[in-house]
Formats: C-alpha cells, structure tokens, sequence
C-alpha cells in the first residue's frame, strides 16, 4: 500500500464532536498551530517542591508597594500565602485554650493517642495543633506531639 498524505485541519474545535471535526482536533494540551501546523510548545516545570494540605479553589496574585510578588492559594481546607517558592500557611486560629487543659493518653502496644479537651468545638477536618506538651514516654516525643494535626 503507497503512503498517503494526510491533511489536518489548523486549530481546535471543541465545538464539534470527534466524528463530526474528521481531520480535525478536538483536543490538545501545550500545542500551538504555526502556518497551519500543529508545533509542540515547552511544557511545564515545578516551580517549587512544597506542597499543601486539600484541593486548590483559588488563586488571587498582587504586588505590594515594595514590588514584591505575592499569590494567594484558597484550599478546601487551608490559605496559604505563597512568597517566591515558600508557602505561608495564613489560615486563622479558631480559638486557643489554656496551659493544662488538654491531656494526652496512650495505651502501651496501641498507635491511638487519646487527647481530651473539653469544650474544644472542632469539628471533623478541623486542624489542631499543639504546643508545649511534654512526653508520654517510649516514642511519644514531646515532637511526636507539638505538631498540627
């Protein structure tokens, strides 16, 4: 069987169906049409290797006074402000509660750690985060437990 030149038709058309756009694209992802042809446009790099914590929602970028360049990431759970590659989580503080008033409990052989705070308010998917606790013993660091969670 002779080759056979194919023509495709420039551009995208996601109006059309793909049995209705034959010789056309209906799709395409980092491609541009140059003097009817289509071309491969670079690609994408991470600009940083930090992550953050639930699904992206929105972004909202400004520059303060300074120059400097600034992007907001709102998350279904989290704000982060993003300076340059390093991600500020600016999520605000719900309530904070006294020295003393949380326990910590674990039972020896089990990965559960119990905390008690009564009156707290949080809900499911609320973060906590702890501070100035002191260690249970064994692999119960006083790290281990001064974390958000």
């Amino acid at each position: 069987m002779p080759f056979q030149k194919l023509l495709f038709k420039p551009g995208i058309n996601k109006e059309a169906t793909d049995y209705a756009n034959e010789g056309g694209w209906v799709n395409s992802n980092l491609v541009r049409f140059r003097k009817g042809l289509p071309e491969k446009i670079g690609g994408w790099a991470k600009a940083t290797s930090n992550t953050f914590k639930a699904t992206g929602r929105a972004l909202h970028a400004w520059v303060d006074l300074a120059g400097t360049k600034y992007l907001g990431l709102g998350t279904t759970w989290k704000y982060y402000v993003i300076d340059g590659t390093v991600f500020n989580d600016i999520t605000p503080i719900r309530s904070t509660t006294a020295a003393g008033d949380v326990t910590f409990a674990a039972t020896n052989g089990s990965s559960t750690i119990t905390v008690t705070d009564t009156g707290h308010g949080a809900v499911a998917n609320d973060f906590v985060t702890f501070s100035g606790a002191a260690t249970l013993g064994g692999n119960i660091t006083a790290e281990v437990l001064n974390q958000e969670y």
